[in-house]
């Protein structure tokens, strides 16, 4: 059977934006301040059991942020970040391109890979506020931690939906979309953080649990459950075949005044990082260990929105055809949704589900192990596999990470050698001067004129426990053999004020 609605080329535009995005915007996992000793409450972000290690007795984070950008979808011609940035004005996209419109010699061209393979896109940014960590009774680090994150990503982009493919589609021939979607959220977190050491043989071994309060602001999800055909028409009709659609979003600033736009609360959660770690104590008269390995998981949690919150269902085993007639011009979202359900259900309100929608975090698998090479030197390698709960969850990029790295007391310095998603190398570089952390793990972003497909890059400012005496050793934690046997655990002795 054959329904006749009305689609315009708006429409079309709305509805593969559910599906692709191709912006090229502006980090990972922020190697250069997570994986060292003295990473602290930082550290924990990447497995809690790590704080137990740290060789200061407290710390207190004052601020910290990162950014973290890569797409497989779109790119920035022979350009570095900076470059970008300062000529902003200058970037033109291929599509409005020709050999009659040729682009001027200073342009900046966006193109568009050529869809070989599945492609992918993922945007994560962390703001974190305060956070601290206490050690006491010895083996126990207790903390506290609040952060406002937000995630966009898409993975497994079908190739049909290349720019390149889906800009120049036959007419009046069926397109077979396979199933794919797209999620974004920003949340915020408050959370609290355990961890202890315990002793096991010759080695010692910690565990760490980080629970943490989620407050949900935004959130949205479009996914396509199955295969549908598409088939563009004359003018601006179209042709849907068999469809199973699933959509939802946070609706309270679905306005037209953009002065009621702001950030509030529209849904709760729950997270949770879990990790546990082990280590082999240093030679003689060396503080520290000779290795360390661990594994942990990383965003175990859903969040959920509700009251300001629609989830719609769209399904049909017909031929649909629309037209642009179906959608007039809206200056109300809500509107385009009502329109949407009425075209392909034949009732404005006949695809909202409930006033209600979950959504997972970022859950990761990670692996670590850092090693002692040399007194000062150390190598790190790193493993973080997303594991998403729920097909509505947002997602994370997988990451395999070696991180050699020279470290003092009072500063240190990291080189990230990166493979992000499996498929792109990145190197990086980060720094840390006292308590200021500086680093990127896509260097080549910010020094090489290139293809700028992202980029990464973070920054943390905390103080802790220290003395102006350098030639003094660590008062904090500290593994280390004595005679042939393991020191019961972190050295205790008073630490001493800071003397000039």
């Amino acid at each position: 059977m054959r329904q006749t609605l009305s689609c315009s080329p708006i429409f079309l535009a709305l509805l593969f934006s559910l599906f692709v995005n191709h912006t090229d915007s502006v980090a990972q996992e922020q190697l250069g301040m997570r994986l060292e000793r003295y990473s602290g409450i930082y550290g924990a972000g990447i497995n809690p059991a790590n704080t137990a290690f740290t060789p200061h007795n407290w710390e207190v984070s004052l601020f910290n942020a990162d950014l973290f950008v890569e797409n497989s979808y779109a790119f920035l011609r022979n350009t570095s970040l900076q470059n970008a940035l300062r000529n902003s004005d200058k970037i033109v996209s291929v599509a409005d391109t020709s050999a009659e419109n040729p682009p001027a010699r200073d342009a900046i061209l966006q193109d568009f890979t050529n869809g070989g393979r599945k492609m992918h896109f993922v945007t994560q940014a962390r703001i974190a506020g305060p956070a601290f960590s206490f050690r006491f009774g010895e083996n126990n680090v207790v903390g506290l931690t609040t952060a406002f994150r937000t995630n966009l990503s898409s993975y497994r982009i079908p190739e049909i939906l290349a720019y390149r493919t889906i800009s120049d589609l036959p007419r009046n021939q069926a397109i077979n979309i396979p199933a794919t979607g797209i999620s974004g959220m920003a949340w915020g977190e408050i959370g609290l953080h355990y961890s202890r050491l315990e002793e096991m043989g010759d080695l010692q071994m910690s565990w760490g649990v980080s629970p943490k309060l989620l407050l949900g602001y935004e959130g949205f999800f479009t996914r396509a459950q199955s295969n549908f055909d598409y088939t563009q028409r004359n003018g601006d009709t179209i042709a849907f075949g068999s469809a199973q659609w699933d959509y939802a979003l946070t609706t309270s600033n679905l306005t037209d005044n953009a002065e009621e736009v702001k950030l509030r609360r529209q849904g709760s959660g729950f997270g949770l990082d879990i990790g546990m770690s082990w280590a082999m104590p240093a030679g003689d008269e060396e503080d520290g260990y000779a290795w360390r390995a661990g594994v942990s998981l990383l965003d175990v949690g859903f969040m959920r929105f509700k009251n300001t919150a629609q989830r719609h269902h769209i399904e049909f085993d017909t031929v649909l055809t629309v037209s642009g007639t179906a959608f007039p011009s809206r200056d109300n979202a809500e509107d385009i949704l009502r329109d949407v359900s009425k075209a392909f259900l034949g009732d404005s309100i006949a695809s909202l589900q409930k006033n209600a929608f979950g959504m997972g975090l970022p859950t990761a698998l990670s692996a670590q192990f850092d090693a002692r090479i040399a007194p000062m030197f150390y190598v790190s390698g790193l493993l973080v596999q997303r594991v998403p709960l729920s097909k509505y969850s947002v997602k994370r990029p997988s990451t395999l990470a070696v991180v050699p790295r020279f470290e003092h007391r009072w500063f240190s310095v990291s080189l990230p050698l990166v493979v992000d998603d499996w498929r792109t190398f990145r190197a990086g570089a980060a720094l840390r001067l006292a308590w200021l952390y500086l680093g990127t793990d896509n260097l080549g972003s910010f020094m090489t004129k290139d293809k700028l497909s992202g980029t990464d890059f973070y920054i943390g400012f905390k103080i802790n426990a220290f003395s102006l005496n350098f030639k003094q050793k660590e008062k904090g934690y500290r593994l280390k053999r004595e005679r042939g046997s393991r020191s019961s655990g972190p050295n205790r002795r008073k630490i001493k004020c800071y003397s000039f």
